[in-house]
This record gives C-alpha cells, sequence and structure tokens, in this order.
C-alpha cells in the first residue's frame, strides 16, 4: 500500500506525500524542451500562464511547516525554473531540516508512523553548483538531480556549451557522497548519442537514472516537430537505457508514464517504465506564485495555496484523483485496466484536452483480446 493511502486511511490529508515546489520562473537556460508553462508560446492550445508575483521566503516557510505537520508530506522537491537563482533557498532547505513530517511504515503490520527528517530533492541544470551549495547539500543530506540532455547535443539544447561542467560537478558531488541523480530527457537530438550520455553521467558518480522523453509543453511546444520521439524511437530509448542500467548496475526510471501499447509487451531488467498516472496521487506542484496544479507539465492552475482546504472538491483535482481522464479510443483496449493512455496532460497541452489521446498513440496499437 503506497504512503498516500496509508494516509488517507488514517484521516490525515489527502495530498500527496511528495510536495513539487517551483521556486522561481526564472532561469539561466533557455533550453528547447522546457515544459513550464509559463514558457508556452502565444499559440499554445491554452490560457496564458502568467508570471505573477514570487512567494517569499517567509511565506514558502510558511507552506513547508504546514505541508509537514498538517499534511504529511514528507518528500520536498525544490526545482524551477533553475532552484539556485532562488533567494534564501538555503534558509527554505535549513528550515526544512527543523521539521518532522510523519512517514507512514508500510509493511503488513498494524498501521504505524514514524517521525523523520523529511526528504529533500533539489533539481538544478548545475549551471550555478559551487563547492558552497555541495557543502551544503551535503549537511543537510540533500538528494540532488543534475540535468544531462546530451554531451555533443548539450549547447544546442540548452544555449549554453557546459555539458562537462555538469559531469564534474557530478563527480564532485559523488566524492562528498551526495545522493546524485541524472536527469536526463530525451529529444530526436540526442537520442543517438544517449548511451554515451548515460555512461557518462554513471562513471561521474550519478547514482541513478531520471529519464523523461520530451513531451512538447512550454517553450517546447514551438519545436516540437525537431524534438518529439515516435513510438519507435521511445522504445528504443527504453531498451538503450536498460542496458546501460545493467552495465552500470544503476536503478533508473521513466518520469513520465506511457501508453501500455507502445511497449509492445517488452519489460526491461533495470528501467522501471510506468504506464499509470501519479499526479494528484503520489505529487503535486506548487508554483513560484503558490498556485497547486496537479502536475508540472500542466498549465492549469487550481486554487492558491492559502486555499488549499477547497482543493479536495475541485473538479480538476477530483478527475485525476479519480483517474477520470482516459480517451475514449483507450476502452476498446484490452490493457486499459493497467494503463491510463500515457501522459495526461500531454495530451492537454499539445490537442486542448486532458482526454486526448497520448502523442505517442495510434489507433493500430490497441491491443484486443
Amino acid at each position: 500500500m503506497s504512503e498516500d493511502k496509508v494516509n488517507c486511511l488514517a484521516g490525515r490529508s489527502c495530498l500527496p506525500s511528495t510536495a513539487v515546489m517551483e521556486m522561481t520562473y526564472r532561469c539561466n537556460h533557455e533550453c528547447l524542451y522546457c515544459s513550464c508553462p509559463w514558457e508556452a508560446p502565444a499559440s499554445a492550445p491554452h490560457e496564458p500562464y502568467a508570471k505573477e508575483e514570487e512567494l517569499s521566503t517567509e511565506k514558502w516557510k510558511s507552506i513547508l511547516t504546514a505541508l509537514t505537520k498538517e499534511h504529511d508530506c514528507c518528500h520536498l522537491a525544490f526545482t524551477g525554473g533553475e532552484t539556485l537563482l532562488k533567494e534564501g533557498l538555503e534558509e527554505l532547505l535549513r528550515h526544512v531540516v527543523s521539521l518532522k513530517a510523519r512517514f507512514p511504515v508500510v509493511d503488513d503490520g498494524p498501521l504505524r508512523f514514524e517521525d523523520k527528517t523529511p526528504e529533500i530533492y533539489v533539481l538544478s541544470n548545475g549551471r550555478l553548483m559551487s563547492d558552497k551549495w555541495l557543502d551544503i547539500f551535503a549537511e543537510l543530506k540533500v538528494h540532488l538531480s543534475l540535468s544531462l540532455p546530451g554531451l555533443s547535443a548539450f549547447a544546442d539544447h540548452t544555449g549554453h556549451d557546459t555539458s562537462q561542467r555538469v559531469l564534474d560537478w557530478m563527480k564532485k558531488a559523488s566524492e562528498r557522497e551526495i545522493p546524485l541523480t541524472a536527469n536526463v530527457t530525451v529529444t530526436k537530438k540526442n537520442l543517438g548519442e544517449l548511451f554515451e550520455t548515460l555512461s557518462q553521467a554513471f562513471l561521474h558518480g550519478a547514482d541513478m537514472l531520471l529519464m523523461n522523453r520530451f513531451m512538447p509543453g512550454g517553450r517546447g511546444l514551438a519545436h516540437a516537430d525537431e524534438l518529439v520521439l515516435s513510438a519507435e524511437e521511445v522504445l528504443q530509448m527504453c531498451e538503450i537505457a536498460d542496458e546501460v542500467l545493467q552495465l552500470s548496475n544503476r536503478p533508473g526510471s521513466l518520469g513520465t508514464e506511457l501508453p501500455l501499447c507502445v511497449l509492445q509487451g517488452k519489460t526491461f531488467e533495470k528501467l522501471q517504465v510506468g504506464t499509470r498516472c501519479s499526479a494528484a496521487k503520489e505529487f503535486f506542484v506548487i508554483d513560484p506564485s503558490g498556485f497547486i496544479r496537479c502536475c508540472n507539465h500542466s498549465p492549469i492552475r487550481i486554487v492558491h495555496w492559502d486555499e488549499v482546504d477547497k482543493l479536495a472538491e475541485h473538479p480538476y483535482w477530483r478527475r485525476f484523483v479519480e483517474r477520470d481522464y482516459l480517451p475514449d479510443q483507450c476502452f476498446e483496449c484490452s490493457l486499459m485496466t493497467e494503463c491510463d493512455g500515457g501522459c495526461r496532460e500531454a495530451a492537454h497541452v499539445q490537442k486542448g484536452s486532458v482526454t486526448a489521446e497520448d502523442p505517442l498513440w495510434d489507433p493500430s496499437m490497441i491491443v484486443r483480446d
């Protein structure tokens, strides 16, 4: 049973146990694949996502306290924009360390909890990384995730030729025994060097892989034609990643769910590939101005944190909680009970509806008994 289900059964908050907090709208990269909704072009098939005033450090501290004490959020991820651009970030991280969260003990025994320091994750593109930040992360036991969208393709993706810099900081983080994830978004431009990219990440000390297929959204909507992978290329991506994970004996996961039919019955030894959407069920997002979204890919602000008590009854939130979003075509497929038809927000952002088919999906993929 998941942590989130345990909390709900215990009469506690039904917010997911993982809060993804977007610290700032600002970024020092210009990634072609950026899915942040505030970077979407005017032609996007959704309402513009205005950059409102960013929350103060004190407001974030009050939110962090409430997340842990009132809502049992025990996994706190700091992202952006570029996380390290956020003024007061160190103060916020130290505040989290001063807090305790209820971690459900998930086993075959009676329902019980234990109070522990929340797990902290910081996601960064690495451009502002420094020895000072690594010292802070080591002291506070932060899990660090560094973006590596290719080697020779790095500059084309980000606008900055700093792939070696990222690898160097990976090595330094590893030497300080900081838990380290390589965060790799795969596109048509870097698929050809994926084996080398993942290999270099692990050779420079990464402990695990978080891989994402490029999904058009944010700035990426303007570059979909040149970046989006076909179903065949997504399968190739998974096969390459699994091979590297086996060779390096490291764990890894695909961060965005796939339509199960895309996998064509294939399974992987090391790579975890999800087919069920975890938005609003295992994690949720708070944007830089305090608005709650189901998912980091979503352009829909549901309620402001100050009205979090209204979240559970909001129709859009409930649609994700109750999985009321399957495309009509999926009801013809025998895999329906194991699959959510791919990424619902990818469908929403690209096609204008959360019940549209995943961009990877094709009618020929339907599996019938």
